[in-house]
C-alpha cells in the first residue's frame, strides 16, 4: 500500500518559510482499520497535522527518505520488520523525532527493549483510548514544537554572536 497524506507533500525546504507547515505524524500498523481509525481521530481533533499512514516498517522507512516527520506511532508486531525494529532504524536516522509504539501483547521485556533500543516517548497498549491518545500525541507535538522554538533561538543568538566578534 502506498502512502497517504492530506497535506502538500512538500518537505518542509520547499514550503515558504513564512508559512508554518503542518506537522506531520506517520502511523505505521499492518491493520488498515486501526490506521484508518487512528487517522481519522487525529486529523478531525488536532488542527495543522497531516496524518501519513503506512502497513509496514519498509514503507514507513520510505516515508523518513521522502518526508519531514514530527512524530513516528507504531505497531509492534507486524509482519517482517516488526514495529521495534522499525522504531530503531528511525531512532538511528532522525533522533530526534519523537517515537511512540502500540501493541495489544503488552510485555515488559517489549517495552524495556522499547524503550532502551528505540528510545520511544510513549507506550499504547490495544484498544486504545482515544483521550490517552489525542493527550499523549498534542503534548508530544507540542514539545516538539518548543524544542524546535528553543533550538532557533540558540542559533540566531550564535549568530549574532559571531557577527558582533566579527565587527569589533
Amino acid at each position: 500500500m502506498a502512502w497517504k497524506g492530506n497535506g502538500s507533500g512538500m518537505a518542509a525546504s520547499e514550503q515558504g518559510q513564512d508559512s508554518p507547515r503542518k506537522r506531520v505524524i506517520l502511523l505505521v500498523d499492518d491493520e488498515p482499520d486501526i490506521l484508518e481509525s487512528l487517522q481519522e481521530l487525529i486529523e478531525v481533533s488536532l488542527e495543522d497535522v497531516d496524518v501519513v499512514s503506512v502497513e509496514s516498517g519498509e514503507e514507513a522507512l520510505k516515508v523518513l527518505d521522502e518526508r519531514t516527520v514530527d512524530l513516528i506511532v507504531s505497531d509492534y508486531k507486524m509482519p517482517g520488520m516488526n514495529g521495534l525494529e522499525f522504531l530503531t532504524e528511525a531512532r538511528e536516522r532522525l533522533p530526534r523525532v519523537p517515537r511512540i509504539v502500540m501493541t495489544a501483547f503488552p510485555d515488559l521485556d517489549i517495552a524495556i527493549r522499547a524503550i532502551n533500543e528505540a528510545n520511544i516517548e510513549n507506550f499504547f497498549t490495544k484498544p486504545l483510548d482515544p483521550d490517552e491518545i489525542l493527550d499523549v500525541v498534542s503534548a508530544t507535538l507540542k514539545s516538539r514544537a518548543a524544542e524546535a522554538q528553543r533550538q532557533q533561538a540558540f542559533a540566531r543568538a550564535m549568530d549574532l554572536a559571531r557577527k558582533a566578534k566579527k565587527d569589533a
